[in-house]
Formats: C-alpha cells, structure tokens, sequence
C-alpha cells in the first residue's frame, strides 16, 4: 500500500508538472506582449523580463526547462509576440525557435536606417515614413542615449526576429539596445583613450564599414584615418558624400566632388556630422584598436581590397594601378 502511495505521488507530480509546461494557461489571458530579446541576454535575464512584463507567473520553473532543453543556447535576437495565456512551452519555443508569426529582418553591415526602413515596408510590417519618423524623434533617442538628429549609427546590424504590426518604437529600441549590449559595457571608457566621444567612434566606424570590405583591412583603414586626423588632413572620402548624393558611384566627378555639403569630406576638415550608416562590431572594433601605420592613403582595387601608400606620390602610382586592375576586371567578364 505505501508503494502504491509513493507511485501515486510520483505520477501526480509529473501529471502536474507536466501540465504545468504544456497546458494553456487560459485563466491567465490578456492581451498580447512585445517582448524583447537581444542575442547576448542569458536565460535568467529573459525570466525576469518576461514575468515584469506579466508572460511568466514562475520564474524557475522556465530557467530550469531552458537549461535542460538547451533553449538558453538557441534564443535568437527579436521582437517577440507572447501571450500570459501561452503555455512554459509554447513560450519557450517561440524564443528558441522563431515560432509563430515571426518575420526574419535582416540587418546587414552597413545598411542605412533609410535601407532598414525600406526592407520594413518589404516585408509589410510598417512603412518606411513610419520607421524614419521614429528613427529622428527626440524624445526617443534622447531617452536611449543618442545625441544625434537619428537612430543612423546605433541600428546594430543581426538578424531579427520581428512580429507583423510591431511598433517602430520597439522596433528602433530593440536595435539600439543590441548595439550597446554587443559594444560593452566600457564602449565609452575605450572611445575616450581613443580621443574621441562615442559618438565620434560611431561615425568613424561607420565610415570604416562603408570603406574598408575585407575584415583584415579595417584596422589599416582606421588607423589611415587617425593618421589624417590627427595631421588635420581632409578625410576625403567618397563614401561620406555618397551618403547625401542620389547618384552615388565608386568615382566620384568633379562635379560632385564640388558639392556643398557638410557630408563633403573633401571640403570639410574632420568628421562628417552624423554616422554614414549603421557599423557592425567588427568596424567599431577596429576603430578602438586601429593599426599603426605609416599610410595616409588608400585606394579601392576593385576587389574589395586597398591599395596603401604613404606619400601622395604612391598614392597617385596607385590609383593608377587601381584603374588598371577595374578596367581589366571589366573586360574580362563576359559580354550579355
């Protein structure tokens, strides 16, 4: 008899406990929540979120099944549309796996917030006025710490997940808060032994990224740039003008080389007054440990690699060569 007691309790704890994770909690209903996740937050962090935010009752019972499902190893950076009425497991799946009505937002490296905008309206969640008006309110980005007119520069580039009918807000929060989570918690101390403020680091990172292709180059780029700098050199870099142009291109023409723009580098000694686009860690990285170097030049092979020189005479070599290796990359694909 007391076997039969002690299999009694043992299968109505495992009735109840399994019931506790896979039963709708119904009685719980409300409306839904946008929760967000950032692809660095550990399990005990998102348990806190989602209980503040009334998802979870228990924040145990959630820890303890991430760990033993290995959830806490695949949560993915998103905005997530949860329910208090959901069940543990229909929750944590969702987080682990992208589940429901989850769109996947790419954010390349590089990508403009107006790019970023127009792959929202793409993909039907909003549209490109809606994201930008955000994008450039005060009040918001005085509120998450960004002292420029816009969000350019702090949309760190992931992949998210992303439910319909998201907010802007939380869109644009989510994305800011990924990049200061992914830059670290000494991302100021580290711009300041830089000489700059971290929204000069921002700006040169982003310059870096449009710039500088190839990963083992950025550092080189970057180091290039303090070197003008600090000489109060012109940056003179195309990409920064290109970022206000309509017609872009790789060689810029005398005439919009002449162009009046503080985003004219070629005009303006220092930095360009706002990011050019929104850097991935990588570029951010290499201007915190640019390389020293002896260069004051670089040019675009064509490649994605740079060719590097020193004085402006090796430079101009090199932009001969340049030419010579796009004009050879040209005649060598096939003719349509």
């Amino acid at each position: 008899m007391k076997i039969l007691k002690i299999y009694g309790y043992f299968f109505l704890t495992i009735f109840i406990f399994s019931a506790f994770i896979f039963i709708p909690t119904f009685f719980f209903s409300g409306q839904d929540v946008d929760v967000p996740v950032y692809s660095k937050t550990t399990a005990r962090e998102i348990a806190r979120s989602l209980k503040e935010r009334g998802i979870l009752h228990f924040v145990l019972p959630f820890k303890v099944l991430a760990k033993l499902t290995h959830a806490d190893r695949k949560l993915k950076a998103g905005l997530y549309r949860l329910n208090p009425g959901m069940s543990l497991w229909d929750v944590l799946t969702t987080l682990s796996e992208g589940k429901s009505e989850l769109l996947a937002l790419k954010v390349p490296e590089g990508f403009t917030a107006v790019q970023i905008a127009q792959e929202l309206e793409k993909m039907k969640v909003m549209s490109v006025e809606e994201f930008m008006k955000t994008a450039e309110d005060k009040q918001a980005l005085k509120s998450l710490g960004i002292p420029g007119p816009s969000a350019e520069g702090f949309l760190f580039p992931e992949t998210y997940r992303v439910p319909v009918g998201a907010s802007a807000r939380d869109l644009m929060e989510l994305m800011v808060r990924q990049f200061f989570d992914s830059v670290g918690s000494n991302f100021e101390d580290r711009c300041r032994q830089r000489g700059l403020t971290p929204y000069q680091a921002v700006i040169l990172a982003s310059i870096v990224e449009r710039d500088a292709q190839k990963a083992d180059e950025r550092p080189i780029v970057a180091g290039i740039f303090y070197n003008r700098l600090h000489k109060k050199m012109r940056l003179e870099v195309n990409a920064t003008l290109n970022y206000v142009l309509e017609n872009k291109r790789a060689w810029l023409t005398n005439d919009q080389i002449n162009t009046q723009s503080p985003y004219n580098t070629y005009q303006h000694r220092g930095l360009p007054p706002t990011p050019i686009c929104n850097p991935g860690l990588a570029s951010i990285q290499a201007v915190l440990n640019p390389a020293e170097v002896p260069y004051l030049y670089y040019v675009a092979k064509g490649d994605g690699s740079q060719l590097f020189a020193t004085t402006f005479e090796e430079h101009q070599k090199n932009v001969t060569e340049a030419k010579k290796i796009r004009r050879a990359k040209r005649h060598s694909k096939p003719s349509t």
